[in-house]
This record gives C-alpha cells, sequence and structure tokens, in this order.
C-alpha cells in the first residue's frame, strides 16, 4: 500500500523504517501470489497497472480499517515500548532516561548496539532511541541532539593514579579494560598510537560488565577507560575517577538519535532529551 501510495519503493522503505530489499522482494511476492503484474516499473519510480489500481481502490478501505482495529487492540506495552540503543559507557545518561520514561509509563528497554550498522536496526514500530560517541549515516534515524564536551577517563585505584605522574604514564603503565565496542572504536584506536610502547594484544582487556571490571581493578593493575561515572565505583574508596586532557581526547560528543517516524512513547522521551542538561 505505502509503494503504491508513493510510487517509489525507497521512500515507501524510508517510510516504514525498513531497507529497500525487503520491501521490494515483498512487492514481487505479493505479485506473484495474485498472478498478476500490479506495477509498471519506471526509470525514476513505479505506477499502478489498471489491475494494480483495481486492487489498490478495493483494499484501500480494508487496510485503513486494520489499522484502526489494531490501534485500538494494542496492548500498553507494546505502545508504549521504546528501545534505547547504547554502544558502551553512557551510565548516568541511562539512568535518567530510565527514570524519566518509567515517570512517563513508558517500558523502557536498553539494550546494546552490537550491530555495525544502525540499518540493521529493526524498526517496526518507530521506537527506537540511539545514544552513540560517534556519529551514524542511517536514513532510518534523525539527530535529535548533539553534546559536545562530554567527559571520559579512566577508574583505576587510588594508589596506581598517586604512582602515576599524569594519565599518560597511567595509559602507558597498566593494563586497559575497556567494552567490547569501544575496542573496536577509533578512539581506542587513536589512544594506542598516542601511547609509546604499548603492546595494545597483552595490555586491553575486553569486559562488558562493570562488576567484573571492578574484580579485575581489585585484583591488579588495571584501569577502566569509560566515558561515564558510575555510581557503584563512586561509593568504592578506593576507586577514583581521572579525566582525560583535550589532548587526549579533543572529540569526546554524544549524538542521539531517533526512529524518524517516532511513537508517541518516543516522543515523550525525545522532548526530555532535547532538554535535559547533561
Amino acid at each position: 500500500m505505502k509503494v503504491a501510495k508513493y510510487g517509489s519503493i525507497s521512500q515507501a522503505a524510508r517510510e516504514m523504517n525498513r531497507t529497500t530489499p525487503p520491501v521490494a522482494k515483498g512487492v514481487k511476492d505479493f505479485e506473484c501470489s495474485m498472478g498478476k503484474k500490479l506495477f509498471i516499473r519506471e526509470k525514476f519510480g513505479m505506477r499502478l497497472t489498471n489491475e494494480g489500481t483495481i486492487l489498490y481502490n478495493d483494499l484501500k478501505g480494508l487496510y485503513q480499517e486494520a489499522k484502526e482495529i489494531t490501534k485500538k487492540y494494542a496492548t500498553d506495552n507494546f505502545t508504549n515500548t521504546v528501545n534505547i540503543y547504547y554502544d558502551w559507557g553512557k551510565s548516568k545518561i541511562l539512568s535518567a532516561i530510565f527514570k524519566e520514561a518509567k515517570r512517563n509509563n513508558i517500558e523502557p528497554n536498553i539494550l546494546g548496539m552490537n550491530v555495525e550498522n544502525a540499518t540493521d536496526l529493526p524498526d517496526y514500530d518507530g521506537n527506537i532511541f540511539i545514544i552513540k560517541s560517534e556519529k551514524i549515516i542511517c536514513d532510518k534515524f534523525s539527530l535529535i541532539r548533539e553534546v559536545q564536551g562530554f567527559a571520559i577517563g579512566v577508574y583505576a585505584k587510588k594508589d596506581i593514579i598517586n604512582k602515576s605522574k599524569d594519565v599518560m604514564s597511567l595509559l602507558h603503565d597498566n593494563i586497559w579494560l575497556c567494552n567490547p565496542i569501544l575496542y573496536k572504536s577509533k578512539f581506542i584506536k587513536s589512544l594506542k598510537e598516542q601511547v609509546p610502547n604499548h603492546v595494545s594484544k597483552n595490555k586491553i582487556t575486553q569486559v562488558d560488565n562493570t562488576a567484573c571490571c571492578s574484580e579485575f581493578m581489585h585484583e591488579g593493575n588495571y584501569i577502566f577507560i569509560t566515558n561515564s561515572t558510575i555510581d557503584d565505583f563512586d561509593r568504592d574508596a578506593t576507586l577514583t575517577f581521572v579525566p582525560f586532557t583535550k589532548e587526549i581526547f579533543s572529540e569526546n560528543n554524544l549524538y542521539f538519535y531517533q526512529s524518524k517516524s517516532p511513537s508517541s512513547a518516543l516522543n515523550k522521551l525525545i522532548d526530555y532529551v532535547k532538554n535535559v542538561n547533561l
């Protein structure tokens, strides 16, 4: 119905927050099931055949009725769910957004973004919110806010920090702990280049659990790289957080993205994120 409405598979795919290939396949499969050619493919789009126009007019009313019935009987959990994806760290931000969601009777799912490309995220209901440290290029999502100068640094035992004359020596003399997604980032690649004689294979450990990071730090010369202060660590008198200087990390920005056609539940969070002091 969307392809018939817009006369374009790519525009219909954007409207539905989907990629073009599955939409094109759906049109082809539907034509095969009907045993009729419903569209004429042209250089700059598609238009309905005579048989396609008749079928479209017959189905249009039923399609609208089905949408209204679905909307009427959809459960609260379905309509009020928002999927919040993040790459690494960001504990404070996620906690604040979680609390705001609950205040608005929204059920938030907080999920690690473990796909290489945002295009691979399934978004059928317009309920995706993304927080990343690097920009994404994807027609399915819109940038709603950029926060500059966001702190990033390391947690470590106080005695280890006191032994180091500066952050660079702290990085050079100890084993790094970092989230697996952060490990693959441009930042870690740049950081490794800045720290001389640092054997990356032996001196970087990937950990996606903060409790395990705490165990590592208490057992040996480990430092945890993150962009968010962590309540459990702050309550530990033996640990402290040291921010990186601008010379080490100059582009410490955060990027917030939303589904291009956001649900009503997502819109409530978008208003909060646009205005909250981070």
